[in-house]
């Protein structure tokens, strides 16, 4: 612009290098360059003549301006505060390529680098926040679980029997459930256990639960013994071998078949050495708890162990020799005491009749034995079976039996330890149904007492 302010001056003009023209579409061709190198100027271009507004001819040659003008500022706008020297230096770089092109070139480079510029400072806030967050949702996680573990919300469904073991306690016990699923998690168990109120803790022994139990339900079932899932079998005193076996194998849950197979094998029972291989008489009478799981063998063997402590308990093989007897006789002897007593006051009674025949030498006659030796049952043997060639026939046989005939019980072996003083040789339980037992040392006596337990046995 002139000084005086809204002139034009013709040095203002436009000179774009003939190579950097560049006309858009729609726009007229301005006409042939002058010779020096000059655009021509229109008639109406005088500023002064329109009050310092150009006129619409300027305004036709406008695109060319920006053109040329965008390239100057794109130039200084990618070289902020550089002088000569790094133009120079950029120059060279660019190994003596045109201007244009180096131009163009270096513009690529410093876009590239303005558009990557933003990576490092969101680098470094990762680098920051990510162990954060992580160590956040760590502690957050071990804090859930410790104080607000996963639990399920009710009693559960269906039905599975556990084992504790008798030295478990909810902090060692409480895996095994979360793994069987019968709680959600283990520290759920340990904080129902550490809420609870008993004192005594997890009582040992097989229970029925159930999967996807809320944990306090789970651990108040394991505390209480009226949920302790087993089969009490009460194994009568004076059964044979083959009576037990029949006995366990309807009580007991587990098949009589089995039992028969382990007893097939008696020596995995371990039994006493005066037991002489045959577990007839060692399988001692009481109440089993039958657990869930129990095989047959473990049975058995745990009557053979209840056995062994009962003889430890009255010192057997001591007691025996006070008596003169080997700790065998003393079971084969109480076996008979069983077979043949009545009430449990006749029973020392009965062991010395038995006694004052061995010292005698008479043939013990007892009916139960010829009944064993013959696999049957009954309470008089008829004349027949008394004549039987078994080794049990006490009528032809003097002496005690090969071995026991049944399972004797505490009353039978401490009466054959201890008789009762008496000459009698002769016993009849003259009424079976209130086990009246009358004892004699009169062979006629003896007959009337035989006579009257017939009368009862008829009218029965």
């Amino acid at each position: 612009m002139s000084e005086t302010g809204g002139g034009w001056r013709p040095e203002d003009r436009l000179r774009p290098p003939p190579e950097t023209v560049h006309r858009e579409p729609g726009y007229a061709d301005p006409g042939p360059l002058r010779d020096d190198s000059s655009w021509p100027i229109p008639a109406s271009y005088d500023a002064d003549a329109r009050g310092g507004e150009p006129s619409p001819e300027y305004e036709r040659y406008q695109p060319y301006r920006y053109r040329a003008g965008e390239d100057d500022e794109t130039e200084a706008r990618f070289v902020p505060g550089f002088g000569a020297e790094a133009d120079a230096d950029r120059g060279a770089g660019d190994g003596g390529a045109p201007a244009g092109h180096r131009a163009r070139r270096g513009g690529g480079r410093r876009s590239r680098r303005r558009r990557f510029r933003w990576l490092a400072p969101l680098a470094a806030l990762l680098v920051i926040f990510v162990p954060l967050a992580v160590g956040g949702a760590y502690a957050y996680h071990l804090y859930m679980n410790r104080y607000h573990p996963p639990d399920y919300p009710g009693s559960g469904t269906g039905y599975l029997v556990v084992q504790v073991p008798s030295d478990a306690s909810a902090t060692s016990f409480g895996p095994k459930l979360a793994q069987l699923g019968v709680v959600a998690s283990a520290r759920a168990f340990v904080l129902a256990a550490e809420h609870s109120t008993n004192p005594n803790g997890l009582l040992p022994g097989f229970y029925g639960l159930r999967e996807h139990m809320k944990a306090s339900l789970a651990y108040a079932l394991l505390i209480n013994p009226k949920n302790l899932v087993q089969h009490p079998v009460t194994i009568p005193e004076g059964l044979r071998l083959s009576q037990i076996v029949s006995w366990l194998g309807a009580k007991s849950g587990i098949r009589a078949a089995a039992y028969a197979r382990v007893l097939s094998n008696p020596a995995q029972l371990g039994l006493p050495a005066y037991a002489n291989g045959d577990p007839e008489g060692y399988l001692f009478p009481a109440t089993y708890e039958v657990l869930p799981h129990e095989t047959a063998l473990g049975v058995l063997k745990g009557m053979v162990q209840r056995f062994d402590d009962e003889a430890a308990a009255i010192d057997l093989p001591a007691a025996a020799g006070q008596v003169h007897l080997s700790p065998g006789q003393v079971i084969t002897m109480a076996s008979l005491v069983q077979a043949e007593g009545g009430r449990l006051s006749d029973y020392p009674k009965i062991a010395r009749v038995i006694y004052n025949r061995l010292r005698l030498g008479m043939p013990l006659q007892l009916d139960s034995t010829v009944l064993y030796g013959l696999h049957t049952y009954g309470i008089l043997a008829t004349y027949q079976q008394l004549n039987s060639p078994s080794p049990y026939n006490t009528y032809r046989h003097t002496g005690l039996t090969p071995g026991p005939i049944d399972s004797p019980g505490n009353a039978a072996i401490r009466a054959v330890l201890s008789p009762a003083a008496g000459n009698w040789i002769y016993f009849v339980t003259v009424d079976p149904k209130t086990r009246q037992t009358l004892f004699t040392s009169s062979q006629a006596q003896f007959e009337q007492f035989r006579q009257e337990l017939q009368r009862n046995l008829a009218r029965r």
